[in-house]
């Protein structure tokens, strides 16, 4: 299948429902891509989230004085 570009006029053809549902041309868009990651990287991953989460719950523990 030749992929090819969408014209300013064909833009009208997106449109969003009340669910926040994207549809083309009176059809839903499903988009589904499930990221797996390998036994690294999901450490790598825990530990970076780890510290992002301690980097942000530290000043606002000392704020009230806890830490």
């Amino acid at each position: 299948m030749a992929l090819r570009t969408i014209s300013l006029s064909e833009l009208d053809n997106f449109k969003m429902d009340e669910n926040g549902d994207l549809h083309w041309k009176d059809g839903k868009v499903y988009v589904h891509k499930r990221i797996s990651l390998r036994g690294y990287e999901l450490a790598l991953a825990t530990i970076g989230a780890t510290g992002a989460l301690l980097a942000g719950v530290h000043p606002f523990l000392h704020s009230f004085g806890w830490v």
